[in-house]
């Protein structure tokens, strides 16, 4: 299904998937989200960032500041975030124009670094006691949007962390518009859903945006304006750049925060809907005294002039919440009181005003007096917020960029505006946008799944509770949970509210170590660095930083922070702390069919502010015809960040693996990202043949639809497919498998250019696609091949349907499962098995595929491609055929060693060996054999020496026994 689908994109925020059969905002995609294209994205890690940290400039920085760390900008190439020793800038007083001028008079000292910007100030201020000095990059006077440039000086007037964000154009970029700002309004609303007389556009700044295709090439500069379109229907408030040369719309995206997408049936005073009313104070409040206003204290005493007779009015109406009820009439108390009185209490209860009015205005408030107690410099939020309740719609509530909205009761919801934490998460959206739009970025925080985990940290450390929406659907029920287990990348998700769970679970278990008061603070304040970005990943991290920023207090994160270790724990449970920054580069390994072992060969790069890759730590993981996973210690190659281990060698067989690396606090990643649960890498050793190859251009006589398919869209077609994204993320292919000339797969629906990601998914149930009849008795062990894509991961509710694969030895009477999962790819994903391990192969096999949804507001779509049968010779012998099995390589005795060490190894045949030891960097130290030697056990001491005869330092070194194209590797610790 697609229902609710503005949830999943990258601007809207809401707080929950939507139950199978929930009513929605919306039963279909809004048109005009993000256009992530004109994103011009941090790219870190792998070769690039090699090549950029090896670079002169910054080769020459590093000599003069010592071992500072760069993560890079891909592709502006110069340092996103950058850290190392502190560097004290001259001049750095504790005042706001003193750290703005030695901040230039740095910028200016380092040309062959930042060159020569112009530079905007758009904040200097201190938080805590750290300086926050920021800068918008301008070409010829207009401000370049993401052109940040982020410096973070400590009171005691040195440079703990920079960014810049730098932007050269190679050509001229041209600053004066050749479109007029009336047919740029005009262009705005192009494709939204807009109503001449109803809805608006209003006209915004001027900037530089930088842009372009998507594709790795360098970017564009193009002037662009902004416009705000204003639209009731569904609600939204796009912030729209426009081409102002061309017309052309390079950015389009809602600033209403949705969320909370649910149901309800009872009602809420101070925490859940079927809590006992409670008596509270109202704060903040205006009451109308005569002509004269009155504003209630904390404790809700209010006075104010009066003579004679006069009537006492009041509405929920105060200096920070404004409620405005969609079901009239609107609550009010009106009553006569004469001078003479000495109290004129004024009681709201259900027949002044419902229960949504009341308990909305006192959480609103609640909410506002807790950032205030944070943070009393925070002004942000200090307007009367326009706080709408009963909504004609259920199951919802959102931010749309101003205020609040909160829906009626109905589908099995309760009333959102009823629910306390639900009112704290969608007032934390404002608390987030609005601190960023302080701290320069005008449109407030942009990444999703960031707006959204942080929204929920608001309101679970407001009521030192992890649980988030709790009775939303009633007694007893939560939305979501704080106490997770979610981990980048394992866990990202194409909804927001899922990705955040991985940020919000990192902050609760920070509180569980540190305690409510200092996590809060060091969430809060960590805000004013604005961690952002388009990747989740880089967000994420981004905001680890900064809150170790935060918590430094000597402006130098080199030696940690006071609370490092608590920090670092929490953060990298969750895979965005420290392990973050480890970078894997590896070539995956093509299919096999030679006669020597597999080497796999990798890079591994650690750009954190704190820590190091351990040298230790790479790591191969195999698995041979689908048994269990040997690990091998991988051993440096003596290039410089490369190690390497070998899979034996295999007469014929499906090999899965995956690399793992750690830094020195025990963070760790792997390569591929979500190794193992849901990829590895595969290839085919061995000489397999082809018996067909079915790629799906030619027609190869499929069928669609089997006995039980009831999907009403996105049943299976042959054709060129129409690919399909939601906020960046691919929901159904552009392309099929084949290398170019081919065209064609099977779709789960081809739909039309320009289409909504929802517009042709599975909806409504399943849609079976079967294979013709094939032949698997040629050869021995026959495998099959295929090629499928398979998203459901976006929507309402994500990963919620399952992909299901058969097989069929006797033509379709009987079926046996081969894939059952949930797991997402938003790209096309090898699959290969041996058919013996499900049926016994025979001259009347079938497949079948069946994509289906179940879920009322998934998004599922499939495909399939280049079906295979392969099989291997009936003449190869029968085996695993492992050729390093007669090779042993004993584990060092003594080890640890203090002076000699033994070394014993037995060789299958005879034949030339090289024995060496190596240090971590891969620097050959000490080779102890080179020649032929008999076939049978040997045993050669090491006594610790090198080449030169100088005794080496203590620590680890590797021992690699190199026999042919056999080699093996061993461990060896020397103690001094």
């Amino acid at each position: 299904m697609h229902r609710f689908m503005r949830l999943a994109s990258l601007c809207a925020f809401a707080l929950i998937a939507v139950p199978a059969g929930a009513a929605t905002l919306s039963d279909r995609v809004p048109r005009g989200e993000v256009m992530p294209a004109a994103v011009h994205p941090v790219a870190i890690g792998g070769a690039r960032q090699a090549l950029l940290d090896a670079s002169p400039a910054w080769q020459s920085f590093r000599s003069q500041h010592g071992d500072w760390i760069a993560n890079w900008n891909g592709r502006t190439a110069s340092p996103h975030r950058a850290f190392g020793p502190s560097i004290p800038l001259p001049g750095a007083a504790n005042d706001s124009n003193s750290v703005d001028r030695a901040v230039r008079a740095f910028v200016r000292g380092n040309p062959d670094l930042f060159g020569a910007p112009e530079l905007a100030a758009v904040n200097v201020g201190q938080h805590g006691h750290v300086w926050y000095a920021r800068y918008r990059q301008t070409l010829n006077g207009v401000p370049v949007l993401f052109s940040d440039w982020e410096f973070r000086v400590g009171t005691n007037g040195r440079l703990m962390m920079f960014g810049a964000d730098r932007h050269s154009p190679a050509t001229a970029v041209r600053t004066t518009p050749a479109l007029v700002r009336a047919a740029a309004r005009e262009a705005a609303h192009t494709g939204l859903d807009f109503v001449d007389g109803r809805d608006k556009v209003e006209d915004g700044g001027t900037w530089i945006l930088p842009w372009n295709d998507g594709s790795e090439g360098a970017a564009e500069y193009r002037l662009v304006y902004e416009e705000h379109v204003l639209v009731q229907d569904p609600p939204g408030n796009w912030w729209t750049l426009v081409d102002a040369n061309t017309g052309e719309v390079l950015w389009r995206q809602d600033r209403v925060r949705h969320n909370i997408s649910g149901k309800v049936t009872a009602t809420i005073h101070p925490i859940t809907p079927t809590d006992l009313l409670e008596t509270v104070n109202l704060p903040n409040l205006k009451v109308f005294v005569g002509p004269n206003i009155a504003v209630t204290d904390s404790v809700g005493n209010y006075s104010a002039a009066a003579t004679g007779v006069v009537i006492v009015t009041d509405s929920l109406v105060g200096t920070y919440c404004d409620i405005n009820d969609d079901l009239p009439p609107p609550g009010v108390i009106s009553t006569s009181a004469s001078n003479f009185q000495n109290n004129v209490n004024l009681l709201w209860d259900g027949t002044k005003a419902n229960d949504a009015e009341r308990d909305a205005y006192y959480h609103v408030n609640r909410v506002h007096a807790f950032i205030k107690g944070v943070d009393p410099t925070f002004t942000g939020m200090d307007y009367a917020v326009p706080t709408r309740v009963n909504v004609n719609s259920t199951c919802n509530a959102f931010w749309d960029g101003v205020g609040v909205n909160f829906f009626r009761a109905g589908a099995g919801c309760v009333n959102t505006g009823t629910i306390a934490d639900v009112i704290y998460h969608e007032y934390g959206h404002g608390i987030n946008d609005n601190m960023y739009v302080a701290a320069g970025s005008p449109n407030g925080m942009l990444n999703a799944a960031l707006h959204e985990g942080m929204a929920d940290v608001n309101a679970a450390f407001l009521q030192d509770d992890p649980n988030i929406g709790k009775g939303f659907f009633g007694p007893g029920t939560t939305l979501r949970h704080l106490v997770n287990t979610a981990r980048w990348p394992d866990n990202e998700s194409g909804d927001p509210h899922a990705t955040g769970l991985i940020i919000g679970g990192a902050f609760w278990d920070l509180r569980q170590s540190i305690g409510i008061t200092l996590a809060t603070h060091l969430e809060h304040f960590a805000k004013y660095g604005k961690p952002d970005d388009p990747d989740d990943g880089v967000a994420f991290s981004d905001y680890f930083v900064e809150t170790l920023v935060v918590d430094d207090n000597d402006a130098n994160l080199g030696n940690g922070t006071p609370h490092f270790s608590q920090i670092v724990a929490a953060f990298n449970a969750h895979g965005i702390g420290t392990g973050f920054f480890i970078h894997i580069t590896h070539t995956p390994l093509a299919d096999q069919n030679g006669t020597s072992p597999y080497p796999v060969v990798a890079t591994f790069q650690y750009s954190g502010p704190v820590g190091t890759l351990d040298p230790n730590s790479p790591t191969l993981h195999y698995s041979i015809n689908n048994g269990g996973y040997t690990t091998l210690t991988m051993t440096p190659t003596g290039n410089p960040n490369e190690f390497r281990a070998q899979i034996p060698f295999l007469q014929f067989g499906i090999v899965h693996y995956w690399i793992s690396a750690k830094d020195t606090y025990g963070a760790g990643t792997t390569d591929p990202a979500v190794a193992p649960t849901r990829a590895v890498y595969t290839f085919l050793a061995g000489p397999a043949s082809t018996v067909f190859l079915q790629d799906m251009d030619a027609d190869p006589h499929w069928t669609v639809g089997a006995p039980g398919d009831n999907a009403v869209t996105g049943t299976w077609e042959r054709g060129n497919p129409n690919g399909t994204n939601v906020g960046g993320v691919q929901c159904a292919p552009e392309d099929d498998h084949t290398p170019a000339p081919g065209i064609f797969c099977w779709v789960t629906g081809i739909g039309t250019v320009g289409d909504d990601a929802g517009a042709n998914d599975v909806d409504g149930g399943r849609t079976t696609l079967t294979t013709n009849t094939f032949d698997a008795t040629a050869g021995q062990h026959p495998m099959l091949e295929y090629y499928r894509w398979y998203t459901n991961a976006l929507g309402g509710e994500p990963n919620a349907d399952y992909w299901r694969t058969y097989i069929s030895n006797n033509g379709g009477a009987s079926w046996v499962v081969v894939e059952n999962t949930l797991e997402s790819a938003s790209s096309w994903q090898r699959i290969l098995f041996f058919i013996d391990d499900y049926v016994t192969p025979t001259a009347n096999m079938k497949m079948r595929f069946v994509a289906q949804d179940s879920a009322g507001g998934s998004l599922v779509e499939a495909g399939i491609d280049d079906f295979r049968l392969l099989h291997f010779p009936a003449t190869l012998a029968v085996g695993d055929g492992n050729a390093a099995a007669g090779l042993e390589f004993s584990a060092p005795m003594p080890n640890p060693a203090f002076g000699r060490t033994t070394l014993r190894f037995t060789l299958p045949a005879p034949g030339r060996v090289a024995l060496r030891v190596y240090d971590l960097s891969g620097r050959s130290v000490r080779t102890l054999a080179d020649g032929a030697l008999e076939a049978g056990l040997h045993a050669i001491q090491w006594n610790g020496l090198d080449d030169g005869g100088h005794r080496v330092a203590a620590g680890p070194y590797f021992v690699r026994l190199s026999n042919g194209a056999r080699e093996l590797a061993r461990k060896i610790t020397i103690v001094r």
